[in-house]
């Protein structure tokens, strides 16, 4: 542009350099150029800085203004001149204008302002012309320059204005390339596998350097290395293809996950889409990674779920799902047999929980070798218990098959260590649709089927009956009711029946006998609630009612004759049975030495340890101790070296027996003895006539108690509700 108007203005001032002053022809042209050439050298300079975007709109002010003084000085300059020529020279000014104008716009184009302001300096020179002039050829020339200005103002706005936005798009390009660049770079250190492919071919065209690494684990498995990953189709990770082709090249089945085997590894598959800013699908991007050991991990814990790990039998609760499955699935008959282990938990207490666990596993081995070819399923229910679903196919007797089984849970078990170990089992059956459709009424029945195999003696088994359950329900209700008879205090009474000096007749001490009365069933047998007591663990409740109402009834007697409680296996071994003895004894003022606790053999037997720590604790208070039931029970000689008893009561089926049977008779006769002979008081219980009462006395007995001295009978100030409740009864 400057070059342009360098030329063309010394050209106007030469044609005018004879008849102008030399102000206008010389001096004037002379200020323009030394313009022209500051301007152009300013330009040529700027051009090395022109990438500073901060810089360009002081740059475009810059240039507005110099428009604006250059143009008005050329017009000035012009306009001095026009006068001073000829009508040619008068054209050639005005074509100067015009050329001036028009080129210079042009080479403003990206300054659409400046471009402007040379259009309308151009228009005011025009019309100055026309003014001036006169000449009907110069209005003419005028009039065409003044259109040619306005036809390339417009040209000049239509190319600025596409320049603009061509400038705008590159930047906006080169923004989202930059963009790109820095997610790209984000990607590359991301920790995730990224690939893009394209939606057409379906050719990867980008992979992340964990991509590439990740690939580089499992190339073996792949027709192609790692380097070798972009460019080469998807298909490559695929046996079949087809599904995932389709997927990947339809945008609206995106987002996808899901996982794909490639020999033993897993990989993990997340699609998404990727969008333009307008709109536009660009193609899918895949996250992936190798999960296997994470799948190992999740099945493991799942595996963990379902199945006992010591036995890697099915648990609980997945026995219960196939259970249900069996049943749904299943037509014909079901058989659900529960299969307890008899003497597992003296085995475990004993000789430890390793030994146990070893034995366990044994025993899933011999149900698993049992139920071969039976189509059957086994589970682990609970610590020694087992259950199997049994089909119960044609010519197959389950009674038969649960003698066999028991035969062979029975065998001895050899250890590890060459140790044996023998146990028993005890089988409860319930079938289905028989005893029920639901698998939660066919484990309770097979449940109350095991309980009644237990108490028959173990190692048998027995099928469900209705009346089975219907003992358990009125179980469950008397243990209610005795829960009820506790918390109220009603209903329980303690009788006391005397135990006599044979020597000189007196009556030495009282046994506590707890009694239980219903107003609708009247008495209820020690033999019926006691056992619940014991199971439902209230028998510890049972036992401290019982010390205080016998203590309390022990204190207001005037023979000062001691009271004999008995205290049951569950009150021993826990550590607090002395404390409340103690509280009791504190609260109703009984003397330690008038109160006797009786034990029997079975409360020393599974918690010898501690139940002979408590025992000392009460001897040490000052209270007796008695061995009840003797004989009956397991290693009764080994009990007596285990704790100094203060008496032992010889069980009443010995002395009952004696009279017809000479080894019953020496068994009295030998445990008097002992006695004698450890200095501790031999009782015999079950002395009922006259003969059972000779027998004993001459076999050596201390103390005697039984009918023949007199039945259990209340205290003193329970005579007389006792007596309304008899009356009543009658």
């Amino acid at each position: 542009m400057y070059l342009i108007l360098l030329v063309a203005s010394w050209m106007l001032a030469a044609n005018f350099y004879h008849l102008a002053p030399a102000w206008l022809t010389l001096v004037v042209p002379s200020l323009l150029s030394v313009a022209f050439i500051v301007r152009l050298a300013f330009w040529l300079r700027s051009k090395r800085s022109i990438g500073n975007a901060a810089a360009i709109p002081n740059l475009l002010s810059r240039t507005n203004l110099v428009a604006v003084v250059l143009g008005v000085g050329i017009l000035a300059w012009t306009g001095a001149l026009f006068p001073y020529g000829d009508a040619f020279l008068q054209a050639h000014v005005t074509f100067f204008l015009a050329l001036s104008a028009v080129s210079t716009m042009f080479c403003l184009v990206h300054a659409r302002a400046a471009a402007a302001t040379v259009a309308a300096v151009a228009v005011t020179g025009a019309v100055a012309l026309m003014v001036l002039s006169g000449n009907g050829t110069i209005i003419s020339m005028s009039l065409n320059v003044l259109l040619a200005v306005l036809a390339a103002l417009i040209l000049v706005s239509i190319q600025g204005r596409d320049m603009e936005r061509m400038v705008r798009a590159q930047a906006i390009a080169r923004q989202r390339d930059r963009e790109q660049r820095r997610l790209l770079r984000m990607v590359d250190d991301m920790p995730v596998a990224v690939m893009t492919v394209d939606p057409d071919t379906l050719v990867i065209n980008y992979a992340n350097e964990t991509s590439l690494r990740t690939l580089r684990q499992i190339q073996h498995l792949l027709p192609i290395k790692a380097d070798e990953l972009v460019g080469t189709c998807i298909d490559v990770f695929h046996k079949l293809p087809e599904g995932p082709r389709a997927i990947l090249s339809d945008p609206s089945r995106l987002p996808q996950h899901t996982r794909i085997r490639l020999g033993p590894e897993v990989l993990d598959l997340r699609v998404t889409g990727v969008w333009s800013a307008d709109g536009g699908y660009i193609g899918p991007m895949l996250a992936w990674a190798v999960v296997t050991k994470e799948v190992e991990a999740q099945q493991h814990i799942q595996w963990l779920a379902h199945h006992d790990t010591l036995t890697k039998l099915p648990n609980r609760a997945q026995f219960r799902k196939q259970l249900d499955t069996a049943l749904g699935e299943t037509e014909g008959p079901i058989s659900l047999l529960f299969v307890d282990l008899d003497g597992f938990k003296l085995v475990n207490d004993t000789m430890g929980h390793v030994v146990g666990d070893e034995v366990l596993t044994q025993v899933a081995a011999r149900l698993l070798e049992s139920c071969a070819g039976l189509n059957a399923t086994i589970g682990r229910i609970g610590g020694d218990e087992f259950a199997i679903i049994l089909p119960s196919e044609e010519g197959l007797k389950v009674d038969i098959f649960c003698s066999e089984l028991i035969a062979h849970l029975s065998q001895p078990y050899r250890l590890e260590d060459q140790r044996r170990v023998e146990i028993g089992a005890s089988i409860g059956v319930a079938q289905a649709p028989l005893h029920g459709r639901r698998s939660k009424e066919l484990l309770s029945r097979a449940d109350i089927a095991l309980s009644v195999a237990k108490v028959a003696g173990k190692a048998s088994s027995r099928m469900f009956e209705p009346e089975m359950e219907r003992k358990v329900h009125a179980r469950v209700a008397m243990e209610a009711r005795l829960r009820e008879a506790l918390r109220e205090r009603t209903g329980l009474y303690v009788f006391y029946q005397p135990i006599l000096d044979i020597a000189s007749g007196r009556i030495t001490a009282r046994e506590a006998l707890v009694r239980w009365h219903l107003a609708d069933q009247g008495w209820i047998s020690p033999s019926d609630f006691i056992p619940i007591a014991e199971q439902s663990g209230l028998i510890r409740e049972l036992g401290l009612f019982v010390l205080e109402k016998a203590c309390a009834d022990a204190a207001q007697w005037e023979d000062g004759a001691r009271v004999a409680v008995n205290v049951s296996p569950g009150q021993l071994g826990q550590g607090t049975i002395a404390s409340s003895i103690l509280s009791i004894l504190v609260q109703t003022g009984l003397t330690p030495d008038r109160l006797e606790v009786e034990i029997t053999e079975t409360a020393l037997l599974n918690e010898e340890a501690n139940g002979v720590g408590d025992l000392r604790q009460l001897r040490a208070m000052g209270v007796r101790v008695a061995l009840d039931d003797f004989g009956t029970g397991y290693s009764s000689l080994a009990h007596l070296r285990a704790f100094p008893f203060d008496k032992i009561k010889i069980d009443g089926s010995f002395v009952r027996d004696a009279l017809n049977r000479p080894d019953c008779a020496a068994v009295v006769g030998a445990v008097a003895d002992l006695g004698r002979r450890l200095g501790v008081t031999t009782v015999a219980e079950g002395v009922e006539t006259e003969e059972h009462l000779k027998l004993v006395t001459r076999e050596g007995c201390v103390e005697v108690q039984g009918h023949y001295f007199g039945t259990a009978e209340p205290a003193k100030r329970d005579w007389k509700e006792v007596s309304a409740l008899a009356a009543n009864a009658a």
